[in-house]
């Protein structure tokens, strides 16, 4: 069984999970609370642990995985840029459940930008996440915690029933909220485009980007 750390999710404090950060430096793979569901965490510069990510989730490489950042200040680590309508919507929803694609960075990992050249970005709302990805010094995978076809796992229980050893850590938040995923908008153009409806409504978003396409 991977070694379960306990932690209040809606702490920015980084103490108790240092076993979190060298398990993710070494490569390694861990399952923490988001805003809505376990997720799987893998450093974004461990080409190794992105790889086990996929295989865990039986995912398709062409699938990218999208990143959790601490503020938006990180963006540019991992994107070649943030088109003006990206900014706005960056603007008004995060931190909070809105992800973004946006034009990947030259070199950046496949199984993070994928055939299409974007990079999936948010700034994760919950206050733990963001702690992790500061001290960190890079952003994380967010992607759910569970494998193709299953529910995503809204605790540690269901993360042990997917995946059981293949982890390296968990970290234990309680349970998540569940819900609708992330709102997803293509905004690699200066036409952004909704590709997954998810927490925040079609009127709150045209609020701050009045021209997005659905």
């Amino acid at each position: 069984m991977p070694r379960i750390i306990k932690i209040d999710p809606h702490t920015v404090s980084s103490a108790g999970f240092e076993p979190a950060i060298k398990a993710l430096l070494r490569g390694g793979v861990i399952a923490g609370p988001t805003q809505t569901f376990y997720g799987l965490m893998a450093a974004a510069d461990q080409p190794q642990a992105l790889a086990r990510v996929l295989e865990l989730k039986g995912r398709d490489s062409r699938k990218p995985l999208l990143l959790l950042l601490d503020t938006s200040q990180r963006v540019l680590d991992y994107a070649q840029s943030l088109p003006d309508s990206a900014a706005d919507l960056a603007g008004a929803f995060w931190p909070g459940p809105l992800t973004l694609l946006v034009p990947a960075k030259p070199g950046l990992d496949p199984a993070l930008a994928g055939p299409t050249g974007g990079v999936g970005l948010r700034v994760e709302g919950l206050p733990i996440v963001r702690a992790l990805v500061q001290t960190l010094d890079r952003a994380v995978t967010g992607t759910s915690a569970n494998p193709g076809g299953e529910p995503p796992a809204r605790t540690i229980a269901e993360v042990l029933s997917y995946f059981g050893d293949s982890l390296d850590l968990i970290l234990d938040g309680g349970p998540c909220p569940g819900g609708q995923a992330s709102t997803l908008i293509d905004a690699c153009d200066s036409r952004p485009r909704l590709l997954r409806p998810g927490v925040l409504g079609l009127e709150k978003l045209r609020a701050a980007v009045p021209d997005l396409q659905t």
